[in-house]
């Protein structure tokens, strides 16, 4: 690794950081502003795809771009030392802050970045401290480059847009406030305020500014502005030059001479507002360093409690603090979507509709009291016709996509079920399958294969029968929607078509032939394993009220025979398709048992289709048809062998594979997908690009990269949780252990935590915004650790093996019911195999197996604190 935890808190250190091409996140509470910054404080500011305070920053952007730079000067009598360029620096990282310190020869420097967990805008402190034998005269400068418009503004009409700018004088900075918004679908006044503001540790304002580009470089460049070197007066009044100009925040702060041993320090604020009286609020809340030392330290103290809601001790300094990063990135996900870090440069912010569902799956353990009301809201964005919003904003709307693309991703209709499964066994809450909720409706109808070109977008995205009111219906009808559908939405194999892709966006070219084996297996346990769910609802009530037109697709008891027919089963779904696009708003009552019959007679169909026709010879499932219907896994014509792990992995997941087939499947793993030389597993072998028009988009990225063959860290984890769930323990813990040792390896070169995949050097890309962590946390809890939630009860089914163990304990807290449980797994000695349980103790009470399983219900919890000790044999 090339970090070194300081403390038990996260905190960890960096030599050299600048020789690393990377990033570290900063952000509040609620995301309100976002920042990126790497050691040589680049990055950018923003509070959405809208509002960008500094220049939108790209990967390459980082090394490459010195206007996306926060910038510092302090020239000295015989040089001029820039803060953003290497010195022998040392990063200080922790929850969630920037620190870089560097020495020059006479000077040490501190530079602390942070966005206070309940503000708004970015701090940044400079400490200058002369640590020579003489005094020293220094005169800094700031230099922020500010941007202060829409991110599509860099490249359309970039020199236009600035052209909008007027820059208003502040006594401690620059306020830029564009006079519109430029968008030639129609202009419109701007209302926000970007600013930079600063001030000396004494309170003192700057004794000027250069407020533009221009004035800033004189006749110089970004590399030796006149600023600096030709020490150009700075202005102390707003000249009318200055409109219509680049923006920068570059504040000049009065010489000083330090004397041996003596401290200067310097704050700036940076951030946007709608009205200069918040601007005015916030420098008052921050305008001394003991206003910004007391934040920072709340700050720190906030994201460490945040975090506490489920905490894991395994007695090893370096994996216990690396968890406490992997358990924030599904928030930092929350947070920042699927966009606004370097690498993260696509798409316009919001979290993707796979993405909030799993990363629930952490977000349940580590804010409980949301979940309800979260997974409610959620399923708002499901549409009566199985599809569903592929993009929720941060202020909880649902958007049909992201680049305004009519298209559909064939698996989502997988994680929403998943995700309320774990929610309804950790708090027995079965009521909320009849929960009524409204569905998601725009202009997309049959699964994007119709556009209503009319759809009048100003009613809002609520479905409407056809009388135009709102249509409501249970929980448990959406999921029957999303998986019903699904089941009936098969291409000429008689599998369920890939649409427009699948988990692997990088499948995308197989719309019309293409299908999917790999979700098949999925569908067929959501329809399998929801019957245990209705046997228990049983004890409500023997009927629910579904939509009359769903109820169409509940047809096993008259035509269970024709599912061997694909062309029945299109027919079928066309009919609905018909009769959804404008629902009658009428519900039908359908007895449970026969609804669980049907939904029975559908998952063994499709599982027992999927077990005879896509079990390969050479020993391993084919997931997927490309879009000429060709069968995609196995030997090839030309004699080449194509395998892909998502095939396997839920193939294992799903029950589907028979115990004798996963044993082939994880020799076929390791024979053609694990790296001899990294050890970690492979997306996919070579294909040599011969799907690139037929599949997908995946196919033409070099090998090892991205869909292509990476080390992918969300489908290698996984791949650990199907293995442990199917009880192959010591290969579940092979493929989870190659993600920490890849990440935590010298070749990763990244800060503590799971990228999204490893490239062929080892290289860790994608950082922080990735679904592997919720799933890495929640294989932790329920498959290594055990702790099996089951309707609020707590089933303990611990796969622990020595190589878990760097001591004699392992602990984890957790909530449950709103009462904390400590749990504490105790070896008395090592042994090759899985440890088994000798005795539970809760408190001082023993608990006794119950057919070899020790429970311990959800009753005997009581009050704020709950022990639980397990012995080990």
């Amino acid at each position: 690794m090339i970090y070194k935890f300081i403390d038990d808190n996260g905190t960890f250190t960096v030599e050299n950081p600048h020789k690393y091409n990377l990033y570290f996140p900063l952000t509040s509470k609620d995301g309100a502003l976002l920042s990126s910054i790497s050691p040589n404080l680049a990055g950018d500011i923003k509070r959405d795809n809208e509002h960008f305070l500094t220049p939108p920053a790209s990967i390459e952007d980082i090394r490459s771009n010195w206007l996306t730079r926060r910038d510092f000067f302090i020239r000295t009598d015989s040089e001029t030392i820039r803060l953003s360029a290497p010195y022998q620096d040392t990063l200080e990282a922790g929850l969630l802050y920037h620190k870089i310190i560097k020495k020059t020869k006479r000077l040490e420097i501190e530079i602390l970045n942070f966005i206070p967990y309940d503000a708004a805008v970015e701090l940044m402190q400079i400490k200058v401290k002369n640590i020579g034998q003489k005094r020293i005269n220094i005169r800094p400068t700031s230099f922020i480059p500010l941007y202060g418009r829409p991110e599509k503004s860099l490249r359309d009409h970039r020199h236009v847009t600035s052209l909008l700018n007027r820059v208003y004088f502040h006594k401690f900075g620059i306020l830029l406030k564009p006079t519109m918004v430029f968008d030639e679908r129609g202009h419109r006044v701007n209302e926000t305020t970007y600013f930079g503001l600063g001030l000396e540790g004494d309170g003192s304002a700057p004794v000027g500014q250069f407020p533009t580009l221009d004035y800033f470089y004189g006749e110089g460049n970004i590399i030796s502005p006149d600023a600096i070197e030709k020490n150009i007066k700075p202005a102390n009044k707003k000249l009318p030059e200055f409109d219509g100009k680049e923006a920068c925040a570059a504040l000049r702060f009065k010489e000083k001479r330090l004397e041996k041993g003596e401290t200067a320090s310097y704050c700036l604020m940076l951030g946007l507002e709608e009205s200069e009286q918040r601007i005015e609020e916030i420098f008052q809340k921050f305008n001394s360093p003991a206003k910004v030392l007391n934040s920072f330290i709340e700050t720190k103290q906030y994201w460490r409690t945040y975090l506490s809601g489920i905490d894991f001790k395994f007695g090893n300094r370096n994996f216990d603090n690396w968890l406490l990063w992997v358990k924030l990135q599904p928030a930092l996900r929350k947070l920042f979507g699927c966009s606004f870090l370097p690498h993260f440069d696509y798409g316009k912010g919001g979290r993707g509709w796979r993405d909030l569902w799993q990363d629930a799956l952490t977000l349940l353990l580590t804010e409980p009291h949301t979940a309800r009301n979260f997974i409610i809201n959620n399923f708002k964005g499901v549409r009566i016709d199985g599809s569903n919003a592929t993009i929720i904003a941060k202020d909880g709307t649902f958007l049909s996509d992201r680049n305004r693309i009519s298209r559909v991703w064939m698996d989502h209709g997988i994680w929403p079920y998943l995700t309320l499964r774990l929610y309804i066994h950790k708090t027995g809450d079965l009521d909320i399958l009849l929960k009524e909720d409204t569905y998601f409706q725009d202009h997309q109808f049959k699964r994007a294969r119709e556009i209503d070109y009319a759809f009048a977008h100003q009613q809002g995205y609520s479905l409407k029968d056809k009388e135009g009111r709102v249509y409501q219906g249970s929980i448990l009808e959406h999921i029957l929607a999303e998986n019903l559908a699904q089941f009936f939405n098969v291409g000429s194999h008689n599998i369920i078509r890939l649409e427009h892709a699948d988990w692997n966006d990088g499948l995308d070219m197989a719309p019309e032939h293409g299908e999917s084996a790999t979700f098949s297996f999925m569908y067929a346990y959501n329809l399998r394993d929801l019957c245990d769910f209705l046997n228990r609802l049983k004890i409500r009530t023997q009927t629910v009220s579904i939509s009359k037109e769903l109820a169409y697709l509940i047809d096993a008891a008259q035509n269970q025979k024709n599912y061997a027919d694909y062309r029945y089963k299109q027919s079928r779904l066309d009919e609905y398709l018909t009769r959804v696009k404008n629902i009658s708003g009428e519900k039908s009552r359908i007895h449970l048992e026969d609804l669980i019959a049907d939904l029975k007679v559908k998952s063994d169909h499709l599982f027992k289709l999927l077990a005879k026709q896509e079990w390969l010879p050479c020993g391993f499932f084919n997931g997927y048809y490309d879009n000429q219907g060709r069968r995609v896994e196995g030997k090839t014509p030309e004699g080449k062998l194509n395998m892909l792990l998502p095939s396997q992995v839920f193939a294992i997941m799903s029950g589907g594979a028979a115990e004798g087939q996963i044993k082939k499947i994880w020799q076929s793993i390791n024979k053609y997908l694990r790296d001899k030389k990294l050890g970690g597993f492979r997306l996919n072998t070579n294909f040599n690009s011969h799907y690139n028009l037929d599949l997908g988009r995946a196919f033409g990225f070099s090998y090892g990269d991205k869909e292509n063959g990476a080390f992918f860290s969300h489908m290698v984890v996984m791949l650990a949780n199907a293995l442990y769930q199917r009880g192959f323990i010591e290969e579940g813990f092979e493929a989870i252990n190659s993600l920490y040792e890849m990440a935590a390896g010298p070749k990763a070169k990244i800060y503590p935590l799971i990228p999204e995949y490893f490239n062929n050097e080892g290289r860790g890309l994608y950082s922080y915004l990735t679904g592997s962590s919720s799933w890495y946390i929640y294989t932790l809890l329920e498959e290594i650790l055990g702790v099996k939630f089951v309707l609020g009860d707590i089933h303990l089914r611990p796969k622990l093996t020595a190589g878990n163990f760097f001591g004699r304990e392992i602990s984890v807290q957790f909530q449950l019911g709103g009462n904390k449980i400590h749990l504490t797994y105790i070896r008395v000695a090592a042994r090759k195999k899985a440890y088994k349980i000798k005795e539970v103790y809760l408190g001082d009470k023993k608990i006794p197996p119950q057919q070899n399983i020790h429970i311990v219900k959800k009753e005997a919890i009581s009050g704020k604190e709950n022990h639980l000790r397990v012995y080990l044999k």
